[in-house]
């Protein structure tokens, strides 16, 4: 069986923007994320956003884990690279 190969590129970075819309910015600023090559093309992402960026994270992360809080509406997201544990550790 022969194998499968992605022809389609991946954004380099997640961007991370703390925003409040356009019609009500007298709002708590939320967290909008956008996968895109440029901090231009992910603003273009939020046209009726107001945006202040927060972050630039590497997509090429290795472990990514996201999950939500509903009773504080609060998105939470844990990006890490590689872990490299003595061997002595690894069996603890």
């Amino acid at each position: 069986m022969a194998g499968t190969q992605h022809t389609q590129t991946h954004p380099k970075f997640t961007w991370l923007f703390l925003a409040t819309p356009e019609l009500h910015p007298e709002c708590s600023p939320v967290v909008l994320r956008c996968d895109a090559d440029s901090e231009e093309d992910a603003r273009a992402t939020f046209p009726e956003w107001h945006l202040t960026f927060a972050a630039k994270i590497r997509t090429e992360s290795p472990y990514s884990f996201t999950w939500t809080d509903a009773n504080r509406a609060t998105l939470w997201s844990i990006m890490g690279g590689e872990i490299n544990l003595p061997l002595e550790a690894r069996y603890v």
